[in-house]
């Protein structure tokens, strides 16, 4: 069945139906372009705690060696780590000689260009550095720190980040919990210091950085759909370089204006656990962040500041119970990493998960194994969620609203999702003649 066909049929009028009826029933505070004054589209909700519980008693902060990187080896054993690494390296090679669309010589130069950005940064380093010398503050400008009160800074935190490159900002209260316990064998500690530093033992975060700022990156959902190729690792290896600019942008904003600010991407702490408290999206299947916005086909980074700003809340937009039925993620993936369950639950898969919150906890050494058997990585679980759409029309935006609204039917959508043929691999060796707008994207999605 062709869309177009859905939309005239029985259902497909129905939806269309449903649809206008909830866009009458949206709230007074939306504006002409559909979205909320909050930032969301109109049916997006706003909820005082994210919908997947805490357990205040076991939830603690991360140990960051603890990742799937430092778990791959005592996972799989060091012997066979050694002996997938070099069976990647073999096929690398092989696919170059047979010059295999998505593998050869200028695919992978592709993917490597990307990261750029992304690779002049670290851990209070580079573009992540926690303070700058190049900035200048308002004492060297000879006048007061900025004074405005939180309403007014949150929205000149909000208007620079999306300057900066951000596709959707939210701002919390820093939750220390987010935060890794140790990061390159130093303990990651708050003090009462007027500045964050680092010495030979520790880094320190100032206790007055009391707020985070979560922010995401679309990446190209043309060279997701790639995925497994380099074509699809050049979109991913992209949106780190762009989370690079927008967080290191950002902090010298914040320091411009007299505060202290600490760029972050996935380092220090969860990206995701603090965008869901910032109301960026909600914890889906594959244990991700989903935006209403762009569904799975972001990145999340963050800054830390003690300029005080006012929040935002968590957001319900349908993900659980969407999530509960569709199961795609797990289904698409290769390596079988992402859980089946019906349910999320408390249970652990591994020391790489923080326990003491609910999720669908995945094995994420499968998901690392895979990348070296593709040797490019995987991105396959991003694209064919259903809430991945590039296309912005009018019924993919009343599928979102009647999905929210309406539980019910996300089975049918899910279905008819997967009919139309959303989500599919597409021909890495046609990417290249495709005519894509500025960063594979089009950055004017989820603008208000």
């Amino acid at each position: 069945m062709k869309r177009r066909d859905f939309i005239k049929c029985g259902f497909g009028g129905a939806g269309l139906a449903v649809g206008s009826g909830l866009a009458s029933g949206a709230d007074n505070s939306a504006s002409p372009s559909g979205k909320s004054v909050y930032g969301h589209p109109w049916w997006v909700k706003m909820i005082p705690r994210p919908k997947l519980a805490v357990d205040d008693h076991v939830y603690s902060r991360f140990k960051a060696s603890n990742n799937v990187f430092g778990s791959f080896s005592r996972y799989y054993g060091m012997e066979n780590r050694k002996k997938l690494m070099q069976e990647s390296r073999d096929k690398t090679i092989k696919y170059y000689l047979e010059k295999r669309p998505g593998y050869r010589l200028e695919d992978r130069a592709l993917a490597d260009a990307a990261w750029v950005i992304s690779r002049l940064g670290g851990l209070n380093r580079g573009t992540r550095a926690w303070t700058s010398k190049s900035v200048r503050t308002p004492e060297q400008r000879g006048v007061e720190n900025y004074k405005g009160n939180p309403e007014e800074a949150a929205q000149l935190i909000k208007a620079a980040a999306r300057y900066f490159g951000a596709a959707t900002v939210g701002i919390t209260m820093l939750d220390r919990r987010h935060i890794n316990s140790q990061e390159r064998e130093k303990e990651i500690v708050f003090e009462p210091a007027g500045e964050p530093y680092e010495d030979e033992e520790k880094l320190v975060i100032p206790d007055k950085c009391t707020y985070a700022i979560a922010l995401s990156v679309q990446m190209s959902l043309d060279n997701l759909q790639c995925s497994p190729t380099a074509i699809s690792s050049a979109g991913s290896s992209m949106g780190y370089s762009r989370c690079e600019f927008l967080v290191a942008g950002l902090a010298q904003f914040i320091r411009g204006l007299g505060y202290v600010a600490i760029p972050s991407v996935n380092d220090l702490g969860s990206s995701v656990a603090i965008g869901v408290d910032a109301g960026l999206g909600e914890l889906g299947r594959t244990n991700r962040l989903i935006t209403p916005e762009f569904g799975p086909y972001v990145r999340i980074c963050k800054v830390l500041t003690d300029l005080p700003l006012a929040t935002d809340k968590p957001i319900d937009f349908g993900l659980l119970e969407f999530c509960k039925v569709c199961k795609r993620c797990a289904e698409a993936c290769p390596s079988n990493c992402l859980s089946f369950d019906d349910y999320p639950s408390f249970q652990v898969k591994g020391e790489w998960n923080n326990p003491g919150h609910l999720a669908w906890f995945e094995d994420s050494p499968k998901c690392l194994a895979y990348w070296q058997e593709s040797t490019s990585g995987c991105s396959i679980c991003i694209p064919v969620c259903p809430w991945a759409k590039k296309d912005k029309t009018m019924i993919h935006e009343i599928v979102k609203a009647t999905s929210a609204k309406i539980p019910a039917l996300d089975m049918f959508f899910n279905t008819m999702d997967e009919a139309f043929g959303y989500g599919r691999q597409k021909s890495a060796d046609k990417w290249w003649s495709l005519n894509l707008p500025e960063y594979g994207i089009d950055t004017t999605q989820g603008k208000g």
